[in-house]
């Protein structure tokens, strides 16, 4: 009977939401109501800004590799509104006047928000049934601050894996002992614990269940994941044995929230430091995989077998993964992550062997005019770089030596820049003297031969077959590999 007549509530409430919307909908959400299953209404107070509108973000790339984003108008008294579709728990960001901050939302919920304009976004106040779970977070956040720049943190790869940090966590780590280190970890996950109870006894049991598992696996996976990252880096250093990775058997991979990315962060971080630890360094994404197939269950399960689909996948490892990205579509009951996945895929497929190479025309360093399908009937290999970054420097120094001879094989070396500055590109190609035909493409990184072929990292290569279709590139990317290929192509 109680079963019963909590539904009955639950569908009145979503009802109630539901017809909330739509009557707001007209003059603040923009028509963004269709999917929306939260509710967030506030005003701002105080206003400094003319700013008219008021935005959202979701990152939910975790489950369809992109970001969500609502936008509310804002009305001359200040008064807002966002009908939001909320997929699980997790943390969104508040953008107003250029400022962000971040909140906490869950499926079918209510938050009212207060913003004091002059002072945004330190002076919030929070209401409705989100209101205490908002209040909690932002006096953690004080205390435990986050960077939304993805750029300012310090990473380090291992494996396929990279660990990411704030710079002070970085700098602690290079200068204090592993004892040392794991005692303030431990230190600052038992204060954070103890704070959660605090709150919970003073404030009459406000907080939402799946807000206080939110935040207990954010206190339980940032220790842990910060503990295997000290370990992982510098294991070497310190001659860390088998005993300081204990803690892994005994941390849950099942359970925690995971709209929570260091939940995430962790499963994958833990996943890749199996695979190392194995000693077989082949196939990192197919090893992963059948690592979350065996070890995991869930939607954990769903999400680390759908990362390694995606990256894979990102990597042009299409081939490789087929099998597996078969099973997943045929198998997973977690529908959510089939998005990325089939994004990935697509994409992979489109730079797959034989599919065409997207032409392009750009202007060399004596300001001629160079367009890929002019190099039809020979092999190109066609090589992104940049001269500030030092991997691509060393690779193409590494192959300067063996230039003419592959040009006498009728291989064409064409090096794409995506410099800042065309100074340093053509400073950089006359000094080192590359070899091979170089231009030059304006607005690096975000420029449109970037965009058509994908270069999210440098150094990045592909190679052209005669017919100016992609041909697979060695399973390997050592210099030999790629010299070999190349030239079996050319015969």
């Amino acid at each position: 009977m109680t079963k019963i007549i909590l539904q009955i509530v639950n569908l009145m409430n979503r009802i109630i939401l539901l017809i909330t919307l739509i009557l707001l909908s007209s003059v603040l959400l923009n028509g963004q109501i269709s999917d929306a299953n939260t509710l967030i209404i506030g005003k701002i107070n105080n206003r400094v800004s003319l700013e008219k509108e008021i935005t959202i973000q979701l990152n939910v790339r975790y489950m369809t590799s992109d970001t969500e984003e609502y936008t509310s108008n804002i009305l001359e008294d200040g008064t807002f509104a966002f009908g939001v579709n909320v997929r699980e728990p997790q943390y969104a960001t508040l953008i107003y006047s250029r400022e962000k901050k971040l909140i906490y939302l869950e499926p079918n919920d209510t938050l009212g928000i207060n913003i004091n304009g002059s002072n945004y976004p330190y002076n919030v106040l929070f209401g409705e049934r989100g209101g205490a779970n908002n209040t909690f977070l932002a006096e953690y956040l004080k205390e435990n601050p986050k960077e939304l720049n993805q750029f300012k943190k310090v990473q380090f790869r291992k494996e396929i894996f990279w660990y990411s940090t704030l710079p002070d966590q970085d700098k602690k780590m290079r200068n204090t002992t592993p004892e040392a280190f794991s005692e303030k970890l431990l230190i600052k996950k038992d204060q954070a614990f103890a704070k959660l109870d605090f709150f919970r006894k003073n404030n009459g049991n406000k907080l939402t269940p799946d807000f206080v598992n939110f935040m207990e696996t954010e206190f339980m996976y940032d220790w842990a994941y910060n503990k295997l990252m000290f370990g992982h880096l510098y294991k070497g250093r310190y001659d860390l044995q088998d005993t300081y990775f204990k803690f892994l058997d005994e941390i849950p991979l099942a359970g925690g929230s995971i709209g929570n990315h260091l939940y995430r962060d962790y499963v994958l971080a833990v996943a890749n430091y199996r695979y190392e630890k194995a000693g077989d360094k082949t196939d990192p994404y197919i090893k992963q995989y059948d690592y979350a197939t065996n070890s995991l269950m869930g939607n954990t399960q769903a999400f680390v077998q759908s990362e390694m689909l995606y990256k894979a996948f990102l990597d042009k490892e299409l081939d490789s993964v087929l099998g597996r990205y078969w099973a997943f579509i045929d198998n997973t009951e977690h529908l959510d992550y089939e998005e990325k996945v089939n994004y990935a895929y697509q994409k992979a497929s489109r730079y797959a062997e034989g599919s065409p190479a997207p032409d392009f025309t750009l202007l060399d360093i004596d300001e001629n005019t160079v367009q890929l399908a002019q190099y039809g009937g020979k092999i190109v290999y066609l090589n992104f770089w940049a001269s500030w970054c030092r991997p691509c420097m060393k690779k193409m120094n590494n192959l300067k030596p063996f230039i003419k001879d592959m040009e006498n094989q009728g291989i064409v070396i064409l090096n794409v820049s995506l410099d800042r500055d065309a100074k340093d590109w053509q400073r950089t190609v006359r000094q080192m003297d590359f070899g091979g035909v170089h231009v030059m493409a304006d607005g690096d990184i975000d420029s449109d031969i970037a965009q058509k072929y994908e270069v999210r990292i440098l150094p990045q290569y592909y190679i052209v077959n005669k017919n100016g279709s992609f041909a697979q590139r060695p399973v390997k990317n050592d210099l030999t590999s790629i010299r070999t290929t190349l030239t079996e192509l050319s015969r």
